[in-house]
Protein backbone atom coordinates (compact mmCIF):
# COMPACT_ATOMS: atom_id res chain seq x y z
CA UNK A 1 0.00 0.00 0.00
CA UNK A 2 1.09 3.56 -1.01
CA UNK A 3 1.04 6.66 1.49
CA UNK A 4 0.50 9.57 -0.61
CA UNK A 5 -1.43 12.04 1.64
CA UNK A 6 -4.35 11.61 4.21
CA UNK A 7 -4.17 7.24 4.54
CA UNK A 8 -2.30 4.50 2.65
CA UNK A 9 -4.28 3.44 -0.35
CA UNK A 10 -5.06 -0.36 -1.27
CA UNK A 11 -2.88 -0.81 -4.69
CA UNK A 12 -5.31 -1.87 -6.39
CA UNK A 13 -7.43 1.68 -5.88
CA UNK A 14 -3.58 3.52 -6.29
CA UNK A 15 -2.76 1.35 -9.85
CA UNK A 16 -6.60 2.06 -11.10
CA UNK A 17 -6.42 5.68 -10.46
CA UNK A 18 -3.32 6.30 -12.22
CA UNK A 19 -5.30 5.70 -15.22
CA UNK A 20 -6.84 8.37 -15.35
CA UNK A 21 -2.92 10.05 -14.79
CA UNK A 22 -2.02 7.73 -17.90
CA UNK A 23 -4.42 9.70 -20.26
CA UNK A 24 -3.94 13.41 -18.49
CA UNK A 25 -7.71 13.35 -16.95
CA UNK A 26 -10.00 11.02 -15.13
CA UNK A 27 -12.41 12.31 -17.19
CA UNK A 28 -11.50 11.30 -19.96
CA UNK A 29 -12.17 7.91 -18.52
CA UNK A 30 -15.04 8.43 -16.69
CA UNK A 31 -17.62 11.28 -17.34
CA UNK A 32 -20.08 12.74 -15.44
CA UNK A 33 -21.71 15.21 -17.90
CA UNK A 34 -24.92 15.76 -16.47
CA UNK A 35 -27.26 15.25 -19.96
CA UNK A 36 -24.84 11.87 -21.06
CA UNK A 37 -26.30 10.41 -17.12
CA UNK A 38 -29.85 11.95 -17.52
CA UNK A 39 -29.71 10.01 -21.43
CA UNK A 40 -28.40 6.69 -19.85
CA UNK A 41 -31.11 7.07 -16.80
CA UNK A 42 -33.86 7.47 -19.08
CA UNK A 43 -32.52 4.60 -21.71
CA UNK A 44 -31.73 2.22 -19.00
CA UNK A 45 -35.38 2.62 -17.05
CA UNK A 46 -37.46 3.19 -20.13
CA UNK A 47 -38.76 5.67 -18.04
CA UNK A 48 -38.93 9.57 -19.28
CA UNK A 49 -41.09 11.81 -16.57
CA UNK A 50 -38.61 12.82 -13.67
CA UNK A 51 -41.38 14.87 -12.04
CA UNK A 52 -42.65 18.08 -11.26
CA UNK A 53 -41.16 19.05 -8.47
CA UNK A 54 -39.58 22.34 -9.20
CA UNK A 55 -35.66 22.99 -9.08
CA UNK A 56 -34.58 19.83 -8.52
CA UNK A 57 -32.66 19.55 -12.19
CA UNK A 58 -31.12 22.55 -11.27
CA UNK A 59 -29.85 20.93 -8.33
CA UNK A 60 -28.64 18.03 -10.45
CA UNK A 61 -27.08 19.94 -12.92
CA UNK A 62 -25.38 22.44 -9.96
CA UNK A 63 -23.36 18.99 -8.39
CA UNK A 64 -22.62 17.52 -12.08
CA UNK A 65 -20.95 21.01 -12.35
CA UNK A 66 -19.44 21.02 -8.99
CA UNK A 67 -18.17 17.50 -8.99
CA UNK A 68 -16.50 18.04 -12.90
CA UNK A 69 -15.02 21.58 -11.19
CA UNK A 70 -14.42 21.82 -8.06
CA UNK A 71 -13.73 17.97 -6.58
CA UNK A 72 -10.87 16.93 -8.32
CA UNK A 73 -12.02 13.38 -8.56
CA UNK A 74 -9.81 10.54 -9.35
CA UNK A 75 -10.73 7.51 -11.41
CA UNK A 76 -12.70 5.57 -8.62
CA UNK A 77 -14.16 8.78 -7.43
CA UNK A 78 -15.58 9.67 -10.48
CA UNK A 79 -16.34 5.73 -10.95
CA UNK A 80 -18.39 5.79 -7.82
CA UNK A 81 -19.88 9.28 -8.42
CA UNK A 82 -21.23 8.11 -11.73
CA UNK A 83 -22.73 4.48 -10.45
CA UNK A 84 -24.05 6.57 -7.60
CA UNK A 85 -25.62 9.43 -9.76
CA UNK A 86 -27.30 7.16 -12.38
CA UNK A 87 -28.46 4.87 -9.93
CA UNK A 88 -30.52 8.04 -8.71
CA UNK A 89 -31.82 9.65 -11.41
CA UNK A 90 -33.75 5.66 -12.16
CA UNK A 91 -34.82 5.69 -8.77
CA UNK A 92 -36.24 9.26 -9.37
CA UNK A 93 -37.37 7.91 -12.67
CA UNK A 94 -39.37 4.82 -11.29
CA UNK A 95 -41.08 6.25 -7.94
CA UNK A 96 -42.51 8.89 -10.00
CA UNK A 97 -43.79 6.61 -12.12
CA UNK A 98 -44.64 3.95 -9.48
CA UNK A 99 -46.51 7.30 -7.87
CA UNK A 100 -48.74 7.98 -11.19
CA UNK A 101 -49.34 4.43 -11.58
CA UNK A 102 -50.37 3.93 -7.21
CA UNK A 103 -51.64 7.73 -6.14
CA UNK A 104 -53.06 6.44 -3.28
CA UNK A 105 -49.16 5.13 -2.06
CA UNK A 106 -48.59 9.52 -1.25
CA UNK A 107 -51.79 9.55 0.33
CA UNK A 108 -51.52 7.84 3.84
CA UNK A 109 -49.54 9.72 6.17
CA UNK A 110 -46.49 8.97 8.47
CA UNK A 111 -47.08 9.15 12.03
CA UNK A 112 -45.24 9.84 14.48
CA UNK A 113 -41.34 8.92 13.45
CA UNK A 114 -38.93 8.61 15.71
CA UNK A 115 -35.84 10.46 14.35
CA UNK A 116 -32.29 9.72 16.20
CA UNK A 117 -29.81 12.93 15.26
CA UNK A 118 -27.35 14.36 17.31
CA UNK A 119 -23.14 14.87 16.53
CA UNK A 120 -21.72 12.80 14.48
CA UNK A 121 -19.86 10.01 16.68
CA UNK A 122 -21.74 10.40 19.28
CA UNK A 123 -23.64 7.07 19.58
CA UNK A 124 -25.89 7.85 16.57
CA UNK A 125 -25.50 4.81 14.25
CA UNK A 126 -25.21 2.00 17.18
CA UNK A 127 -28.78 3.86 18.78
CA UNK A 128 -30.28 3.61 15.16
CA UNK A 129 -29.24 0.03 15.71
CA UNK A 130 -30.48 -1.28 18.94
CA UNK A 131 -33.88 0.75 18.53
CA UNK A 132 -34.12 -1.26 15.05
CA UNK A 133 -34.35 -4.13 17.59
CA UNK A 134 -37.74 -2.93 18.83
CA UNK A 135 -40.47 -4.66 16.50
CA UNK A 136 -42.63 -1.58 16.72
CA UNK A 137 -40.61 0.75 14.99
CA UNK A 138 -39.57 0.12 11.24
CA UNK A 139 -36.09 1.07 10.41
CA UNK A 140 -35.02 2.00 6.66
CA UNK A 141 -32.52 -0.53 5.49
CA UNK A 142 -29.21 0.33 2.88
CA UNK A 143 -30.69 -1.71 -0.07
CA UNK A 144 -34.45 -0.49 0.86
CA UNK A 145 -32.48 3.13 0.63
CA UNK A 146 -30.74 2.12 -2.87
CA UNK A 147 -33.25 0.43 -4.33
CA UNK A 148 -36.79 1.10 -2.84
CA UNK A 149 -38.39 -0.87 -5.88
CA UNK A 150 -35.85 -3.57 -6.48
CA UNK A 151 -33.50 -3.34 -9.12
CA UNK A 152 -34.10 -2.39 -12.71
CA UNK A 153 -36.98 -4.56 -13.97
CA UNK A 154 -35.07 -7.82 -16.21
CA UNK A 155 -32.02 -7.21 -14.19
CA UNK A 156 -32.48 -10.15 -12.23
CA UNK A 157 -29.98 -8.86 -9.75
CA UNK A 158 -30.22 -8.87 -5.24
CA UNK A 159 -31.13 -5.81 -4.25
CA UNK A 160 -28.67 -6.76 -1.38
CA UNK A 161 -25.92 -6.65 -3.67
CA UNK A 162 -25.96 -4.26 -5.69
CA UNK A 163 -26.54 -1.85 -2.87
CA UNK A 164 -22.86 -2.56 -1.63
CA UNK A 165 -20.66 -0.88 -4.17
CA UNK A 166 -22.29 2.03 -2.17
CA UNK A 167 -22.02 0.24 1.55
CA UNK A 168 -19.81 -2.37 1.94
CA UNK A 169 -16.95 -1.35 -1.23
CA UNK A 170 -16.42 1.54 0.91
CA UNK A 171 -14.25 -0.27 2.99
CA UNK A 172 -12.45 -1.79 0.10
CA UNK A 173 -11.91 1.78 -1.27
CA UNK A 174 -10.69 2.59 2.34
CA UNK A 175 -10.33 -0.18 4.74
CA UNK A 176 -9.56 2.24 7.77
CA UNK A 177 -12.92 3.70 7.31
CA UNK A 178 -14.41 0.86 8.81
CA UNK A 179 -12.71 1.87 12.14
CA UNK A 180 -15.51 4.50 12.04
CA UNK A 181 -18.18 3.64 10.96
CA UNK A 182 -19.54 0.27 9.77
CA UNK A 183 -21.64 0.10 6.47
CA UNK A 184 -23.85 -3.10 5.43
CA UNK A 185 -26.74 -3.41 2.97
CA UNK A 186 -28.90 -5.31 5.79
CA UNK A 187 -27.91 -2.52 8.69
CA UNK A 188 -30.55 0.80 9.33
CA UNK A 189 -29.29 3.24 7.29
CA UNK A 190 -29.45 7.35 7.61
CA UNK A 191 -32.13 9.51 5.86
CA UNK A 192 -29.39 10.85 3.83
CA UNK A 193 -29.23 7.81 1.89
CA UNK A 194 -33.15 7.80 0.09
CA UNK A 195 -33.18 11.41 -0.11
CA UNK A 196 -29.78 11.04 -2.59
CA UNK A 197 -32.58 11.73 -5.63
CA UNK A 198 -33.38 14.92 -4.58
CA UNK A 199 -30.60 16.65 -5.32
CA UNK A 200 -30.59 19.64 -3.11
CA UNK A 201 -30.04 17.43 -0.29
CA UNK A 202 -27.91 16.85 2.30
CA UNK A 203 -25.89 14.02 0.61
CA UNK A 204 -24.02 15.38 -2.06
CA UNK A 205 -21.65 18.08 -0.46
CA UNK A 206 -21.33 15.49 2.31
CA UNK A 207 -19.54 12.86 0.29
CA UNK A 208 -17.13 15.33 -1.97
CA UNK A 209 -15.72 18.54 -1.71
CA UNK A 210 -17.83 20.59 -3.56
CA UNK A 211 -18.46 23.44 -1.37
CA UNK A 212 -21.59 25.84 -0.80
CA UNK A 213 -24.00 25.12 -3.80
CA UNK A 214 -25.56 28.35 -3.30
CA UNK A 215 -22.91 29.76 -5.16
CA UNK A 216 -24.17 28.11 -8.45
CA UNK A 217 -27.28 29.40 -7.14
CA UNK A 218 -28.69 26.19 -6.15
CA UNK A 219 -28.63 26.21 -2.11
CA UNK A 220 -29.93 23.26 -0.01
CA UNK A 221 -33.69 23.43 -0.34
CA UNK A 222 -34.73 21.63 3.04
CA UNK A 223 -38.51 21.79 2.28
CA UNK A 224 -37.81 19.85 -1.28
CA UNK A 225 -35.52 17.29 1.21
CA UNK A 226 -38.72 16.66 3.38
CA UNK A 227 -41.26 16.66 0.94
CA UNK A 228 -39.17 13.67 -1.47
CA UNK A 229 -38.34 12.17 2.28
CA UNK A 230 -42.15 12.12 2.91
CA UNK A 231 -42.73 10.84 -0.29
CA UNK A 232 -40.26 7.89 -0.03
CA UNK A 233 -41.29 6.51 3.81
CA UNK A 234 -44.89 6.59 2.27
CA UNK A 235 -44.10 4.49 -0.79
CA UNK A 236 -41.88 1.81 1.62
CA UNK A 237 -45.39 1.74 3.71
CA UNK A 238 -47.69 1.06 0.50
CA UNK A 239 -44.70 -1.31 -0.36
CA UNK A 240 -45.55 -3.24 3.15
CA UNK A 241 -49.26 -3.07 2.38
CA UNK A 242 -49.46 -1.45 6.68
CA UNK A 243 -48.76 1.44 8.31
CA UNK A 244 -45.38 2.09 10.29
CA UNK A 245 -43.76 3.60 12.86
CA UNK A 246 -40.62 4.59 11.17
CA UNK A 247 -37.42 5.13 12.78
CA UNK A 248 -35.03 6.91 11.30
CA UNK A 249 -31.41 9.29 11.54
CA UNK A 250 -28.83 11.52 10.89
CA UNK A 251 -26.86 14.10 12.06
CA UNK A 252 -28.02 16.52 9.38
CA UNK A 253 -31.44 16.85 10.91
CA UNK A 254 -30.02 18.55 13.77
CA UNK A 255 -29.76 21.51 11.85
CA UNK A 256 -33.08 21.54 10.44
CA UNK A 257 -35.19 20.79 12.85
CA UNK A 258 -37.86 23.53 12.51
CA UNK A 259 -37.83 21.85 8.53
CA UNK A 260 -38.95 18.23 10.46
CA UNK A 261 -41.41 19.25 12.94
CA UNK A 262 -43.01 20.96 9.70
CA UNK A 263 -42.68 17.85 7.84
CA UNK A 264 -43.88 15.73 10.52
CA UNK A 265 -45.65 17.56 13.58
CA UNK A 266 -45.89 14.46 16.08
CA UNK A 267 -42.48 13.31 15.29
CA UNK A 268 -39.88 12.50 18.42
CA UNK A 269 -36.22 12.85 18.29
CA UNK A 270 -33.63 11.77 20.03
CA UNK A 271 -30.47 13.63 19.97
CA UNK A 272 -27.13 12.49 21.23
CA UNK A 273 -24.22 14.24 23.39
CA UNK A 274 -20.88 13.99 24.05
CA UNK A 275 -17.81 15.57 24.42
CA UNK A 276 -16.79 17.66 21.38
CA UNK A 277 -13.76 17.17 22.10
CA UNK A 278 -14.07 14.00 20.97
CA UNK A 279 -16.83 14.05 18.22
CA UNK A 280 -15.46 17.35 16.44
CA UNK A 281 -11.83 15.56 15.54
CA UNK A 282 -13.62 12.18 14.75
CA UNK A 283 -16.10 13.90 12.29
CA UNK A 284 -13.67 16.08 10.64
CA UNK A 285 -11.46 12.93 9.95
CA UNK A 286 -14.30 11.26 9.06
CA UNK A 287 -15.44 13.57 6.82
CA UNK A 288 -11.40 13.92 4.93
CA UNK A 289 -11.90 10.16 4.70
CA UNK A 290 -14.66 10.56 2.64
CA UNK A 291 -13.45 12.58 0.42
CA UNK A 292 -9.92 11.03 0.67
CA UNK A 293 -11.74 7.96 -1.20
CA UNK A 294 -12.73 10.19 -4.20
CA UNK A 295 -10.22 12.46 -4.74
CA UNK A 296 -6.43 13.28 -4.75
CA UNK A 297 -6.62 16.69 -3.72
CA UNK A 298 -7.25 16.65 -0.14
CA UNK A 299 -5.87 19.08 3.18
CA UNK A 300 -6.79 17.66 6.22
CA UNK A 301 -6.05 20.55 8.13
CA UNK A 302 -8.82 22.49 6.37
CA UNK A 303 -11.88 20.04 7.49
CA UNK A 304 -11.34 20.55 11.42
CA UNK A 305 -11.94 24.19 11.67
CA UNK A 306 -15.25 23.73 9.38
CA UNK A 307 -16.74 21.65 11.14
CA UNK A 308 -15.92 23.30 14.72
CA UNK A 309 -17.47 26.15 13.40
CA UNK A 310 -20.78 24.14 11.89
CA UNK A 311 -21.05 22.11 14.83
CA UNK A 312 -21.07 24.97 17.66
CA UNK A 313 -23.50 26.92 15.26
CA UNK A 314 -25.61 24.21 15.11
CA UNK A 315 -25.28 23.02 18.86
CA UNK A 316 -26.24 26.92 19.63
CA UNK A 317 -28.83 27.00 17.06
CA UNK A 318 -30.46 23.93 18.51
CA UNK A 319 -30.67 25.45 22.24
CA UNK A 320 -31.86 28.39 21.23
CA UNK A 321 -34.79 26.45 19.26
CA UNK A 322 -35.61 24.71 21.86
CA UNK A 323 -35.75 27.44 24.46
CA UNK A 324 -37.29 29.86 22.64
CA UNK A 325 -40.28 26.67 21.59
CA UNK A 326 -39.69 27.14 17.85
CA UNK A 327 -39.57 23.83 17.78
CA UNK A 328 -41.50 21.06 20.28
CA UNK A 329 -39.37 20.88 23.50
CA UNK A 330 -41.62 18.01 24.53
CA UNK A 331 -41.18 15.67 21.54
CA UNK A 332 -37.29 15.56 21.98
CA UNK A 333 -35.58 13.57 24.32
CA UNK A 334 -31.26 14.06 25.37
CA UNK A 335 -29.34 11.30 25.44
CA UNK A 336 -25.52 11.40 26.65
CA UNK A 337 -23.07 9.21 25.35
CA UNK A 338 -21.44 7.73 28.04
CA UNK A 339 -24.85 6.54 29.46
CA UNK A 340 -25.53 5.17 26.21
CA UNK A 341 -22.21 3.43 26.81
CA UNK A 342 -22.49 2.39 30.31
CA UNK A 343 -25.83 1.30 30.78
CA UNK A 344 -27.98 1.04 27.46
CA UNK A 345 -30.57 -0.54 28.50
CA UNK A 346 -31.40 1.77 31.17
CA UNK A 347 -30.45 4.94 29.12
CA UNK A 348 -33.05 3.61 26.47
CA UNK A 349 -35.62 2.99 28.62
CA UNK A 350 -35.17 7.04 29.99
CA UNK A 351 -35.63 7.96 26.17
CA UNK A 352 -38.84 6.04 25.77
CA UNK A 353 -40.53 7.13 28.81
CA UNK A 354 -39.39 10.27 27.88
CA UNK A 355 -40.94 10.08 24.77
CA UNK A 356 -43.87 8.30 25.31
CA UNK A 357 -42.89 4.87 23.71
CA UNK A 358 -43.34 1.49 25.24
CA UNK A 359 -40.30 -0.42 26.27
CA UNK A 360 -41.16 -3.73 25.72
CA UNK A 361 -38.88 -6.85 27.82
CA UNK A 362 -38.34 -7.93 24.27
CA UNK A 363 -36.54 -4.97 23.73
CA UNK A 364 -34.44 -5.25 27.27
CA UNK A 365 -33.12 -8.11 26.55
CA UNK A 366 -32.45 -8.12 23.06
CA UNK A 367 -30.17 -4.56 23.60
CA UNK A 368 -27.19 -6.40 25.42
CA UNK A 369 -27.42 -9.79 22.92
CA UNK A 370 -26.53 -6.96 20.42
CA UNK A 371 -24.06 -5.11 21.96
CA UNK A 372 -22.24 -8.85 22.98
CA UNK A 373 -21.84 -9.28 19.24
CA UNK A 374 -20.71 -6.20 18.52
CA UNK A 375 -18.42 -4.37 20.55
CA UNK A 376 -16.57 -1.01 20.71
CA UNK A 377 -13.82 -1.00 18.35
CA UNK A 378 -14.58 -4.26 17.11
CA UNK A 379 -13.12 -2.93 13.09
CA UNK A 380 -10.20 -1.63 15.18
CA UNK A 381 -9.48 2.03 16.67
CA UNK A 382 -10.54 4.83 14.91
CA UNK A 383 -7.33 6.99 15.44
CA UNK A 384 -6.43 10.41 14.09
CA UNK A 385 -4.04 13.40 15.09
CA UNK A 386 -6.14 16.43 15.92
CA UNK A 387 -3.20 18.62 15.06
CA UNK A 388 -2.92 17.23 11.48
CA UNK A 389 -6.97 18.37 11.18
CA UNK A 390 -6.36 21.98 12.29
CA UNK A 391 -7.43 21.35 16.13
CA UNK A 392 -6.74 22.17 19.54
CA UNK A 393 -8.81 20.95 22.59
CA UNK A 394 -8.71 24.17 24.10
CA UNK A 395 -9.80 25.77 21.31
CA UNK A 396 -12.67 23.32 21.29
CA UNK A 397 -13.64 23.15 24.53
CA UNK A 398 -13.98 26.86 24.47
CA UNK A 399 -16.47 26.55 21.51
CA UNK A 400 -18.56 24.52 23.00
CA UNK A 401 -18.05 25.78 26.61
CA UNK A 402 -22.00 26.85 26.90
CA UNK A 403 -23.06 23.32 25.01
CA UNK A 404 -21.34 21.15 27.76
CA UNK A 405 -22.16 23.08 30.21
CA UNK A 406 -26.02 23.06 29.07
CA UNK A 407 -26.04 19.47 28.56
CA UNK A 408 -24.24 18.81 31.64
CA UNK A 409 -21.85 16.40 29.36
CA UNK A 410 -18.73 14.70 31.13
CA UNK A 411 -15.58 15.43 29.79
CA UNK A 412 -13.55 12.39 28.52
CA UNK A 413 -9.64 11.46 28.25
Amino acid sequence: MEHTGHLPRPDWVRRLNLFGTAVGDPARLVSLDADDMLAAAVESAGLAHFGDEAGWEAGYRAVCDALNEDAHLNVVGRLSARGEIIRNLQNRLRMVDYWRANPEALAAEVTAPVFVSGPPRTGTTILLELLALDPNLRPVRGHEAHFPLGTLPGAGADPLACSEPEQEFWADIQPEFMTMHELRSDLPVECVHFCQPEFRSWHWPMMHAIGDLSVRGVPLDFDAAYRWHQSFLRTLQHIDGTPAQFLLKSPAHMGTLPDLFAAYPDARVILTHRDPVKFVGSVANLTTTLHWMRSDSVVPSENGPVMLFIYQMMMDMVMGQRASGEVPDNQIADLLFRDLVSEPVTAVRAVYDRLGLEFSDELATAIPAYLADKPKDKFGKHVYEPAALGLDESTIRAGFADYISHYNIPLED
